[in-house]
Parts: C-alpha cells; structure tokens; sequence
C-alpha cells in the first residue's frame, strides 16, 4: 500500500471566470465531509433500531492557512462574482496530490464563509468555508 504524505495535497476551486486555479500553496488544512441522513425505521416490538438511508449531501468544505493576498484576492472576486449571481465554483480535492492514480472528489460549491483572523502571537490565517451544492464525485486522477 502506498501512503502520501498530506503536504502533497491538490485544492482547486474555480476563479470568478470559471477557469479552475490550483489554490495549494495557500491553504494547509482541509476537510471534506460527505454525509447521509439515517431515517430510522424500526417499529414496536423489535429490540434494535434499523434505518434507511435518506438525502446525502448539505455538507460544508473547510480550508485554512497562512493568509495571503493572492487567496484573499482570489476569494473576494469569487464572492463579488457570487454576489452579482453567479451560479457556483467547481471545486477539487486530491488528499494525495494531482498525480495519476491519486484519488480526488470534486463538487461545485458557494462561498458561504470568510474569515481572515489574527492573534498576537501567531500568524495571520484565513478560514474559508464552501457550501456543497450537490453530489461530491470520487475518481482518480
């Protein structure tokens, strides 16, 4: 089994003219949960609970970082170009890279969060929050 090392990671998100920009040297943590409601099903008399699956997806992407101005332009124009009705952004994940046989999930998302923060004592950092609008694909690359 080969392994990767998580400083190899890909994060791709379209800029506000649609064309997909490899954003990895700006973020270094990201997180990409994929979830399934459980409906859950049992009736009386059963001594277990059962389920069914119900909707996937409404999950939320989160990125952050050191801040930099190139993301923070980046951001900023995709939010203007949110706000001025833009449908969404493509996004892309590669955990292990961009490199072939690697696996990535993509999906289109909203920017729905933005926060730039700072602390006396530690670096300026940018957290950036994206609303999945519908499916996640899984491939390879």
């Amino acid at each position: 089994m080969a392994f990767r090392p998580g400083f190899r990671a890909y994060v791709g998100l379209d800029n506000a003219g649609g064309s997909l920009q490899n954003l990895s040297a700006y973020f270094d943590d990201v997180s990409l949960p994929y979830s399934t409601e459980m409906l859950e099903t049992t009736t009386f008399g059963s001594s277990v609970k059962r389920f069914i699956a119900g909707l996937s997806g409404g999950d939320t992407v989160s990125l952050s970082g050191p801040m930099d101005v190139t993301v923070v332009s980046h951001i900023g124009s995709c939010l203007a170009a949110q706000a001025a009705g833009t449908a969404g952004f493509s996004f892309e994940y590669g955990p292990g890279g961009s490199v072939s046989g690697q696996p990535k999930q993509t999906c289109e998302v909203l920017i729905a969060g933005f926060e730039p923060s700072t602390g006396v004592g530690g670096r300026a950092e940018l957290s950036v929050t994206l609303q999945i609008d519908g499916a996640v694909t899984t491939a390879t690359y």
